[in-house]
């Protein structure tokens, strides 16, 4: 993921009025050695994304306090952050070919929580929280065994080394 991209992004979260608190200086700025600046940047995507993590367990949660207090407008609210979040990480995790599903998935379950709050529907509410819950754990199993399987396969130069033998 490009320095540019990460900077656009969180030039975002305050638009959308996130709260999000400052993030420390890039490892990246004055980093001579290529492997570093990558090790870096590998930081700042972890960085990232428990950032986003962070913010819909929040939002998830107030769902949760909504649905057992009955507010409404509170789950209506926060089911549409949880969408606009979703779109933004949608956004930065494109390069995980199986999270398309899960994004669009966790989308259809966010709109259902707000539609069945709309209409003060307690039960239709909790059920589409529940999927969205169940979502939440695939998309995560998803992309542990895309790293897995990732840190599994050999590099480009294990691969020449494996041919010289």
């Amino acid at each position: 993921m490009t320095r540019s991209t990460i900077l656009l992004l969180f030039a975002l979260l305050p638009a959308v009025s996130w709260g999000a608190e400052p993030q420390a200086p890039s490892k990246t700025q004055g980093a001579a050695d290529p492997v570093q600046q990558a090790e870096a940047e590998t930081e700042t995507d972890a960085t990232t994304m428990s950032v986003w993590m962070e913010k819909k367990l929040k939002h998830s949660q107030a769902i949760l306090r909504g649905l057992a207090m009955g507010d409404f407008e509170d789950v209506k609210y926060n089911a549409g952050r949880l969408k606009l979040l979703n779109r933004v990480e949608g956004f930065v995790r494109r390069r995980h070919p199986s999270y398309r599903v899960h994004v669009n998935t966790f989308s259809r379950v966010s709109s259902e929580i707000e539609r069945q709050a709309e209409k003060k529907n307690i039960e239709g509410a909790t059920l589409a929280f529940n999927q969205l819950t169940v979502s939440c754990v695939e998309c995560h199993k998803s992309l542990r065994n895309d790293e897995a399987a990732d840190a599994e396969s050999p590099g480009l130069d294990q691969l020449g080394a494996e041919d010289e033998q």
